[in-house]
């Protein structure tokens, strides 16, 4: 099985990508996971034994949203709140305002495509508040028939109060002990979280850091491409 964590930046796709790992490893079957922008990079990574595998990228080439389309590949899509999800992206990674709704712009356009092919669809504040049901529905979205017990562990080993822990405990470490640098950053590559993972985390705080032109602007997307959801 391939599953492609394809969702909206500073959406909770982190979240998605290591509840699916934690899934998949209940299998007792060898699995490989990782962080790349590159599909099939990542595909060519995979070793001979594998039979599953999970990727975490927001953006998706061609190939990939043939096999998507083509049911080949799971798709776990993550979205948050837009005018949060923008406001976090700029603050963590130092990008404009026009660079960052250009990117969750692509990420909307992808939301459609897995919408309308099937793919597992999770708003960040299901998975921070319904967390054993978000995982759950991750579970019977993947077919892997893990009990409660297990869904009550996975959604508890990722709660916000683990991952805060996870983040402090990567911040402590140097560049050169197991962290990977990736824009201006670093992140571990075994859960994928960064150093500065997690900055405010909640919900509703991107109303205030935007201006209100770039409010508009966001409105006008969301009417546009985001999910109904989310109006």
């Amino acid at each position: 099985m391939l599953v492609l964590c394809n969702g909206m930046p500073r959406s909770a796709s982190t979240w998605s990508y290591n509840v699916v790992m934690a899934l998949l490893r209940t299998t007792g079957e060898e699995i490989h996971g990782g962080y790349d922008e590159n599909l099939h990079r990542f595909l060519r990574t995979l070793p001979p034994s594998c039979l599953h595998a999970c990727v975490k990228l927001h953006s998706l080439d061609g190939a990939g949203i043939g096999l998507a389309q083509l049911h080949a590949a799971k798709v776990v899509y993550t979205w948050r709140n837009l005018a949060d999800a923008i406001a976090s992206y700029m603050t963590m990674f130092g990008f404009d305002f026009e660079q960052t709704l250009s990117l969750m712009s692509s990420s909307l356009d992808l939301y459609q495509r897995h919408r309308r092919n099937g793919a597992l669809i999770l708003g960040y504040e299901a998975v921070v508040q319904r967390a054993a049901e978000s995982v759950a529905a991750v579970a019977a979205y993947l077919g892997v028939p893990a009990s409660a017990a297990q869904i009550a562990a996975i959604a508890e080993a990722n709660s916000f109060d683990k991952t805060r822990e996870k983040v402090k405990e990567i911040g402590s470490l140097d560049y050169g002990e197991r962290l990977v640098r990736h824009e201006g950053t670093a992140y571990d590559p075994d859960t994928l979280l960064n150093f500065e993972h997690i900055r405010d985390g909640g919900t509703g705080y991107g109303a205030s850091r935007l201006n209100q032109t770039q409010l508009r602007r966001v409105e006008e997307l969301q009417r546009a491409k985001g999910p109904a959801e989310a109006s």
